[in-house]
């Protein structure tokens, strides 16, 4: 779990993230928490947190905070009290996506357990989503690279033409105005530069082409390695 995973709790009972907070503390990985009252939330519906846990409020802001926390994107675990069993199946019912859970002799182990799953399942996805990024921006590099691969030999049979032709007018340099000197030699100077980067360029396609193939030959040679006996 992500060290830097954050904790929403809302509740209007003090004891109820006191509580829940302590019990948490004695695990290996202890995200980090917000507390606040159902007075408060609204006004941080916005906030930054993976998991949003909401305790004992007031009858009367329970449905306005799990309407908003229901539209978001986090996971919330909503703890009722064991004697509203008819307003567990209420909210079940009425919010799908809410994990649901009674307090009972050990909801403190529940909630956390339930909880450290759900944070679990947060950084899979982040990560997940890291690596689709990733995937789409080698994908971009590789269609980039292929390309150049392409169009090498053309590119370098264009560079070499500029060379040429810069370098025969360089012979004759002293005829040309200085202004026109100066911009042919630049001509000259970038069109060696280029030539030069395509040069190396060539030199890792074909250090990447060798090392692919040292790579396809020792796999097989490998898998047909004995295997000592026990």
């Amino acid at each position: 779990m992500h060290d830097s995973q954050a904790v929403l709790i809302i509740a209007d009972d003090a004891a109820f993230p006191r509580d829940l907070v302590s019990r948490w503390q004695v695990e290996r990985t202890v995200p980090g928490f917000t507390v606040m009252s159902t007075d408060l939330f609204p006004g941080a519906a916005s906030g930054n947190f993976d998991l949003a846990v909401v305790g004992p409020v007031r009858p009367e802001r329970l449905t306005p905070v799990l309407k908003i926390l229901e539209s978001g994107p986090h996971p919330v675990i909503c703890v009722l009290e064991s004697a509203h069993a008819n307003q567990a199946q209420a909210v079940k019912t009425e919010y799908p996506r809410l994990l649901v859970i009674q307090q009972h002799d050990t909801w403190l182990d529940s909630v956390q357990l339930l909880a450290a799953e759900c944070l679990k399942r947060v950084e899979l996805a982040a990560r997940l989503r890291r690596a689709e990024r990733a995937g789409m921006a080698g994908s971009r590099n590789a269609k980039l690279g292929r390309y150049m691969l392409e169009n090498q030999h053309d590119f370098s049979n264009l560079l070499t033409s500029v060379l040429g032709n810069s370098e025969l007018l360089l012979t004759d340099s002293d005829v040309l105005p200085e202004l026109a000197r100066d911009q042919l030699q630049t001509i000259h100077a970038t069109a060696l530069r280029m030539h030069q980067v395509m040069q190396r360029f060539s030199s890792l396609a074909i250090e990447m082409q060798m090392a692919e193939k040292q790579s396809q030959d020792e796999t097989p040679k490998l898998s047909h390695v004995p295997t000592s006996a026990n």
